[in-house]
């Protein structure tokens, strides 16, 4: 058994400590104190802890650090633009989309003077939807769920369940029936499975979860009891998908089509680092399924015949070689359906095709819910600026963009996202146990935390979501897993100044 023996360091830190507590553990009346020196004191004996808790596990320091307990909720940006409502702008552009899919000249804009619909606006044009409404948000089910992917889910279950109620009060005539509106979760079962790639001659390979068996099982049970619970709280029905799923829908192969004839200017957008699109289809032989990770050696043909003496001379249609590293050269042809639901994207080329796909829709109305990592620069360069070629090149689509909608994210100490164990390095949570946080980790330390499959702390989760829905401004900002800790683990509240 090993004995702890206390460093000179700890020794002297713990000294000073007590020597600065001291004070205040006399049985007699402190001395009066003038306000300036209590601060001075109290600053004292916080750097006297500060210094102490490195030198406990030297092997591992841990840090402490102190906070106010006040919650600011400042305003700008989005939470300046829907401070008061997040969802009414979102049903007003859905109401826009609609008319405008119908022939008409649309609700935004006002034909004769070029202004846009007044702030006051009494009309209530989103009774005239008529259109399902799908939530969409997505997941890597790589691993149990933590607070981060919990977010998105609760937020894409509220989000749905305030449009159906807002619509529903909105419904004048009784009889009406209003759209139905659900969530659809979307699991990138595409994801690689760790330690089942190979990288030969500087080319990455991957095996995906759908291809290795019992790997995609391993954490669905988390999903499932996730979502039942969320949609019975909701009352909002859900469906869950695939990638093959994706892949099968009508609209890909003729996007696709533009996707091959594009594939140069389009990978150069898509991916900085290579230059080429990460389209992906593993290899069709038995037992082998690995598939080029980048798509670096993939061969496109837009044209009925191939010029590829390593391939078929009389291949019909749009096709894509794929490579693998031990059984050559395979093909998706574009035409046949079989094929197209073998294939794989990274996540900005799924991202454009699915935002194309469901942008041609005209038999629902489409909001997708992610994480705010995805914000900004992200959507700038990898999907609305393809998105915009893609409508000058084709006419499909004109003046229309995505209806998206950012969750707030999970934060650790040091302002970085609470990320998936996969992405960071071994043990690197580790220190969340000392400090009573693991349970945000992963759905599944959540149900050891709590002893009752989580629902309590799922629940707490859902009921501080619900709170930022009825402060707008709270959807536009992180929060820390400190915070959560006070929300979830505790069950109590943080009070907002």
């Amino acid at each position: 058994m090993d004995t702890y023996h206390a460093s000179d360091s700890c020794t002297a830190a713990a000294r000073n400590l007590l020597r600065l507590l001291n004070p205040l553990l006399k049985d007699e009346p402190p001395p009066t104190i003038v306000p300036g020196q209590l601060q001075s004191s109290c600053g004292e004996i916080l750097s006297a802890i500060q210094a102490l808790v490195p030198t406990l596990i030297p092997k591992s320091p841990i840090f402490a650090n102190f906070h106010d307990g006040q919650v600011h909720d400042p305003l700008g940006g989005g939470s300046y633009a829907f401070q008061e409502d997040v969802v009414q702008p979102l049903l007003l552009a859905l109401t826009n989309d609609e008319i405008l899919a119908n022939g008409g000249d649309g609700l935004l804009v006002d034909k004769q003077s070029n202004k846009t619909v007044p702030e006051n606006d009494s009309v209530r044009p989103f009774q005239l939807l008529s259109r399902p409404i799908v939530i969409h948000a997505g997941a890597q089910p790589n691993n149990s769920p933590h607070a981060g992917t919990l977010v998105v889910f609760c937020y894409a279950f509220l989000l749905a369940r305030e449009i159906r109620n807002r619509i529903k009060s909105m419904v004048d005539n009784a009889d009406a029936k209003p759209p139905l509106v659900s969530v659809e979760i979307t699991f990138v079962d595409t994801a690689p499975v760790k330690d089942h790639g190979v990288k030969i001659g500087g080319i990455e390979y991957q095996k995906s979860y759908r291809d290795v068996p019992g790997a995609l099982a391993m954490h669905m049970a988390d999903y499932k009891h996730v979502l039942h619970l969320l949609s019975t709280w909701s009352d909002i029905p859900f469906t869950t998908t695939f990638q093959s799923n994706f892949f099968s829908h009508p609209t890909i192969p003729s996007l696709l089509r533009y996707i091959v004839a594009n594939h140069e200017f389009l990978g150069r957008q898509l991916s900085p680092k290579y230059g080429v699109l990460a389209l992906r289809a593993a290899c069709p032989i038995s037992g082998c399924s690995l598939a080029e990770k980048h798509g670096r050696l993939n061969a496109y043909n837009n044209n009925s015949s191939h010029q590829n003496r390593n391939l078929p001379s009389a291949a019909p249609d749009t096709t894509i070689a794929f490579h693998c590293p031990y059984h050559g050269p395979h093909i998706i042809c574009i035409s046949k359906p079989s094929d197209v639901a073998r294939l794989e994207a990274n996540a900005p080329a799924r991202n454009l095709i699915r935002s194309m796909s469901q942008l041609l829709d005209t038999g629902a109305h489409h909001v997708r819910v992610t994480g705010a990592d995805y914000a900004g620069m992200y959507q700038e360069m990898f999907l609305y600026r393809p998105l915009a070629a893609w409508s000058a090149a084709t006419g499909l689509a004109a003046g229309r963009t995505p209806h998206i909608l950012y969750a707030p994210l999970i934060v650790d100490w040091s302002g970085a996202k609470l990320s998936k164990a996969l992405y960071v390095r071994d043990g690197g949570y580790e220190a969340m146990k000392l400090f009573g946080t693991e349970g945000l980790c992963s759905f599944t330390q959540l149900k050891s935390r709590f002893g009752d499959d989580g629902v309590e702390g799922l629940r707490r989760l859902c009921e501080e979501v619900q709170r930022w829905f009825e402060d707008p401004r709270k959807l536009f900002r992180a929060y820390s897993v400190e915070y959560l800790q006070r929300v979830i683990m505790k069950g109590q509240k943080w009070t907002s100044t």
